[in-house]
C-alpha cells in the first residue's frame, strides 16, 4: 500500500518505539495522527514532524477509547503500537493490573480494528499493523501476561489477514527483537537480552514501512540468532523452553521485571 498521502494513526506515539515509527512514516509522506497518554510528549514529537495531529487517550479507559475511534474514522492505516510492559510472574499481578494489561495490549487493538475496518473495506484500501516484540513468538520466563497478549495479536492478525484477502485491506505484525535505545529495555536500564546484540528503534520503523509497502504478513526486526530462535520456538517449543530456563536468562528476566514494575 502507498504510504505517501495516507492518513495514518499511531497508538503509543508518546514514547518508546512510537516516536521512531512515526518518524519513519512521516519521512514517507504520511499524514499522521499521534495518540498516547502524555500530551507534552505528543506535542514535542509533532513539532519534529512535517505535520501531525495529536489525540490524548488512555487505551485502558473504554470511554476514551470510544472517543478515539471517532477521531480515527477516516484513517487508511492503523499502527497498533501501544502496550504496557506487564512483566513478572502471574501471581505478582493484581486483578486490576491483569485487566489493564489485557485492555491496552490486546482488547484496544482488536476494538480499534473492529471499528475502523468497515470504513476501510468501503474505501477498498487500508492496512493494520500490530507491534509485537519477539515475546509473541518465543516463550520467556517472567512474561506470561505480556506474552499472552502478544501471542494473541499474532493469531488475531494472521486470521484477520485471511478474512481480508481480496478486499484491498490487509494486516501485518512486526516482531522487534531486543530494542536497546527505547521501550522496555531502556526503561528498565538494561542492555540486550543474553545472546543478542540488540536492534534499534529506527530499524523497527523501517520494518513497519516494509510491511505496509510490501504487504508482508510478518516482519522480524532482529539479528539472525534471534530470528533463528523464533523459528525454533515454533518447531520445537519444548527445546526452546529449556533454553530459556538457563540461569542467565532467568536472571535477566528478573532484572527486567523488577526494572519495569512501576510501568505496569
Amino acid at each position: 500500500m502507498e504510504i505517501n498521502g495516507a492518513r495514518v494513526a499511531v497508538t503509543g506515539a508518546s514514547g518508546g518505539l512510537g516516536c521512531a515509527i512515526s518518524r519513519a512514516l512521516d519521512a514517507c509522506g504520511a499524514r499522521l495522527i499521534l495518540t498516547g497518554r502524555r500530551e507534552d510528549a505528543l506535542e514535542k514529537l509533532a513539532s519534529q514532524l512535517r505535520g501531525a495531529d495529536i489525540v490524548v487517550c488512555d487505551l485502558a479507559d473504554r470511554k476514551q477509547l470510544a472517543g478515539l475511534v471517532d477521531r480515527l474514522v477516516d484513517v487508511d492505516i492503523l499502527i497498533a503500537n501501544a502496550a504496557l510492559a506487564a512483566t513478572g510472574k502471574l501471581d505478582d499481578f493484581t486483578p486490576d493490573e491483569l485487566d489493564r494489561a489485557l485492555d491496552v495490549n490486546l482488547r484496544a487493538p482488536m476494538m480499534l480494528t473492529h471499528q475502523l475496518l468497515p470504513g476501510m473495506i468501503r474505501r477498498g484500501r487500508g492496512h493494520f499493523v500490530y507491534i509485537s516484540p519477539i515475546a509473541g513468538k518465543i516463550p520467556s520466563p517472567r512474561l506470561p501476561v505480556y506474552s499472552a497478549t502478544k501471542y494473541g495479536l499474532r493469531g488475531f492478525s494472521a486470521s484477520l489477514r485471511q478474512d481480508l484477502h481480496g478486499s484491498g485491506v490487509s494486516a501485518s505484525v512486526i516482531f522487534p527483537g531486543s530494542v536497546v535505545d527505547s521501550g522496555m529495555l531502556a526503561d528498565a536500564g538494561l542492555g540486550a537480552a543474553p545472546g543478542s546484540k540488540g536492534t534499534s528503534s529506527d530499524a523497527v520503523g523501517h520494518g513497519v514501512v516494509t510491511a505496509i509497502e510490501r504487504d508482508r504478513a510478518e516482519v522480524d526486526v532482529a539479528e539472525l540468532p534471534i530470528r533463528f530462535a523464533s523459528r525454533l520456538g515454533g518447531l520445537a517449543p519444548g527445546l526452546m523452553a529449556r533454553l530459556t530456563q538457563r540461569k542467565q536468562s532467568i536472571a535477566y528476566a528478573d532484572q527486567l521485571s523488577l526494572g519495569l514494575r512501576h510501568h505496569r
